[in-house]
């Protein structure tokens, strides 16, 4: 009898939601064959099974499952499963399923099982019930989605845990702006600086080996810290199209064409639209490229990520006046390229330098 256990999905959630059993219990299953859906706070991801069987399952839909529980098992069908654990209440007789924390808010406050059918879910989560609650006055605390609540977790971690700092340069971008057309024409499709950015990021990893390492901290009082080279540039970018702020991750950028990076972009953001990302999106980056595209945006600092050194900006283009090596007077589009970086492994002068060469790498 093998077990199927919750693995850890990310860093940033203690427990996810069982959205969806895509095998029967008592059906014959495959190893490899997707069984569950669990979702996290900012993706959905199945779950297969490890060896051939029966699947016997110990969870319900709408259970609140926590890394390492048991949810399901795969025998030979001779051996009866284990109890299930309790995966939360029911709203009635025939109406959707209720997670333990929604139950809990449900029976604090009284609330009619009317109100809790109305919503027409299949599963209840505590974020509908507080959403039902909120009566749209000033006063009354609102639940953040989940996504948010993903990303307040992941600043909370990085102010409390990496001391950063930051500096900035300004890039002349009109001929990286006219590179980019170029080779959008030729290669037929949207080509802009988020692209060439990343390409050029991706492009460094070996000059600056430091800029994608891990910072690691050893185990016990005092632990001394220490770093973890990267095989590779894992290039993550947020993706923000109103449905909640997105890291996917562009693994080996260095390998990708300018194109490539530039279809993985809008596969994403179509991804984000339809909040269709998955744990394997979302995961393993080494560097992180923050994106700033409202014409407002001058300088923006963006967070560095736990478990990881930099974090660069990519402010929107502005226009200015300069003068050009014969004195005169020309109009020029100028981007701001900031860069935040923990200061424990990089120092301002490395820093500095690696802004340097990502600006003159995107306009060569």
């Amino acid at each position: 009898m093998t077990e199927l256990r919750v693995p850890k999905l990310n860093n940033n959630d203690t427990e996810y939601l069982l959205v969806e059993w895509l095998a029967e219990d008592g059906a014959g299953v495959l190893k490899g064959d997707p069984v569950v859906v669990l979702e996290t706070s900012k993706a959905a991801e199945e779950l297969a099974a490890e060896s051939d069987g029966v699947l016997r399952r110990t969870a319900e839909t709408g259970a609140t499952c926590r890394p390492g529980e048991v949810i399901a098992y795969v025998s030979d069908g001779s051996a009866p499963p284990p109890a299930a654990a309790d995966p939360g209440a029911a709203a009635g007789a025939g109406g959707p399923l209720v997670t333990a924390p929604a139950q809990a808010l449900i029976d604090e406050h009284g609330v009619d099982p009317a109100r809790i059918r109305a919503l027409g879910k299949k599963v209840i989560k505590r974020a509908d019930v507080a959403a039902l609650l909120d009566d749209g006055s000033p006063s009354k605390a609102q639940a953040l989605p989940a996504v948010q609540r993903a990303v307040a977790a992941a600043v909370t971690r990085s102010h409390h845990t990496i001391p950063a700092a930051f500096t900035a340069v300004k890039l002349d971008a009109g001929p990286a702006i006219a590179r980019a057309r170029a080779l959008g024409k030729e290669a037929r499709a949207l080509i802009g600086l988020p692209e060439l950015l990343v390409s050029a990021v991706a492009s460094l990893h070996g000059r600056f080996p430091m800029c994608f390492a891990e910072p690691v901290v050893a185990d016990g009082p005092g632990g001394e810290l220490a770093v973890r080279p990267s095989p590779a540039p894992n290039v993550g970018v947020t993706v923000d199209v109103g449905t909640g702020l997105y890291v996917p991750v562009l693994r080996d950028a260095g390998r990708l064409s300018v194109k490539e990076i530039a279809e993985r972009l809008a596969e994403y953001r179509t991804k984000a639209s339809r909040e269709a990302f998955r744990e394997d999106d979302l995961a393993g980056g080494n560097i992180v490229v923050t994106l700033h595209t409202d014409t407002a945006v001058l300088l923006a600092v963006p967070i560095v990520f736990p478990g990881q050194t930099c974090a660069l900006s990519l402010c929107a283009p502005q226009h200015e006046f300069a003068l050009d090596a014969a004195g005169n007077i020309v109009k020029r589009t100028t981007v701001t390229l900031g860069l935040a970086f923990d200061h424990r492994l990089v120092n301002g002068r490395e820093a500095a330098m690696f802004l340097n060469a990502v600006r003159k790498t995107i306009t060569p």
